[in-house]
């Protein structure tokens, strides 16, 4: 079934989120544009003092400038608008040619502040958001105590008796801040419950895949068992028919058929049971690897810092398909020791060694390795696969430092007698 692509929404608050200075840049200019503009306008035409008009622009430009980094640094572009805002309500009025006085934090760069304030109620745990409100209240008490008396600053109530100015701008303002503050706290958690959606979608995944890997395996182990309890009593079959006509007449030109016929059926029964136990070990149906990829299992340890030296000693044979394998996944399980336990600067050397008994392995580090007297995981199941095809595994110190592991196989695999065959 194909997914439906992401909503809209879904995109903008994605790409939002990556590019978080980034998009709070276009907004700050976007601010600008009017707001801005119009503010330094009114400030390039008032015939107030120079330097009373230049501590309203730098107010100014810290107020666009905090909404760059107010998702990235909330507190701290808060606490700069703040700074601002207190910068605009303490100056004296700014007058007009015309001859209007007004004071500086009517100019409309002063609502920039509103963003801050939803931004950093919606960024911010409870205490600390319930701290930015008490510093914006603070600064509406401070903003009505200046436009308490209009007379004082040059403007007028509007034709409002002064009572109804006044219970009019303080509630106002309350209100205000009050409803920016609440509409950051409800965008947090919508954010919030986002992120538990995502994360509850996330484990849910992680679960199913759970579950269909389960599913797999123990569909694994249930043909392996089949193909065990059915190919074997098949081949057991073959191999005691073929002994039963060998020794019916030894001496017949057929007696050698007989024999070569059993001989191969114990082979493939040797190997089918060793390869069906690591599949329901390993509980993978890909090739499987051997000796001969050793090189690129060398690569990727070598790459991870390791120094590995490798020695062989005689003339390599070929090897039945399950002591193959065999043979790989001790020297992978071997190696990774080292990694794991002696570091990724450790040094290592490996040894195979062909043998007229078998192929004996040998792998030495100059690490700490395994805790004594723990047996790893890893360490068990080496014994396992080496005890499937009939080898041996020691592990121990070395003296000084370090840790070696040696395991011998036999070439021919030798299985483990089974009470299904």
């Amino acid at each position: 079934m194909e997914e439906s692509p992401p909503p809209a929404g879904a995109a903008v608050d994605t790409f939002l989120g990556r590019h978080q200075v980034s998009g709070d840049a276009v907004l700050a200019v976007l601010l600008a544009l009017p707001l801005g503009l119009v503010s330094f306008g009114l400030l390039r035409a008032s015939d107030s003092p120079l330097s009373l008009r230049l501590l309203a622009g730098l107010a100014l430009l810290v107020l666009h400038g905090s909404v760059v980094p107010r998702h990235v640094r909330p507190r701290a572009a808060y606490g700069l608008a703040a700074v601002a805002m207190l910068l605009l309500v303490l100056l004296p009025p700014l007058h007009d040619p015309p001859g209007a006085n007004y004071p500086a934090v009517l100019l409309p760069s002063s609502l920039v502040f509103g963003l801050l304030l939803y931004t950093v109620s919606g960024r911010l745990d409870l205490l600390p958001s319930l701290a930015c409100l008490a510093v914006a209240l603070a600064g509406v008490v401070l903003v009505v105590a200046r436009f308490w008396d209009p007379a004082s600053w040059g403007g007028s109530a509007g034709g409002y008796e002064l009572v109804a100015w006044r219970i009019g701008l303080s509630a106002g303002l309350v209100a205000v801040t009050a409803c920016l503050w609440s509409l950051g706290r409800l965008s947090r958690m919508r954010m919030l419950f986002l992120a538990e959606l995502r994360a509850k979608a996330e484990r849910a995944e992680a679960d199913r895949a759970r579950e269909w890997a389960e599913a797999a395996r123990a569909e694994r182990d249930r043909i392996s068992r089949e193909m065990h309890d059915v190919v074997s009593h098949s081949l057991a079959v073959m191999v005691s028919q073929a002994e039963g006509g060998r020794l019916s007449d030894p001496d017949s030109p057929g007696a050698g058929v007989f024999a070569t016929i059993a001989g191969v059926g114990r082979d493939a029964l040797r190997d089918m049971r060793g390869l069906l136990g690591v599949l329901r070990a390993d509980g993978g149906t890909a090739p499987q690897p051997g000796l001969g990829d050793l090189s690129d299992l060398l690569d990727q340890v070598r790459g991870t810092g390791v120094r590995v030296a490798v020695r062989e000693v005689g003339d390599a044979r070929p090897l039945r398909p399950a002591v193959d394998l065999t043979a790989y996944r001790v020297i992978q399980e071997g190696l990774t020791n080292v990694i794991k336990h002696a570091g990724a600067t450790a040094t290592a050397d490996m040894t195979l060694a062909w043998r007229p008994d078998g192929l004996h392995i040998t792998i030495k580090d100059d690490g700490a390795g395994p805790a004594a007297g723990v047996a790893g995981v890893g360490l068990t199941g080496m014994r396992e696969r080496l005890s499937m095809v009939g080898g041996t595994l020691e592990t121990g110190r070395r003296p000084g430092a370090g840790f070696e592991l040696s395991a011998a196989m036999p070439y021919e695999a030798r299985s483990l007698p089974s009470s299904g065959s």
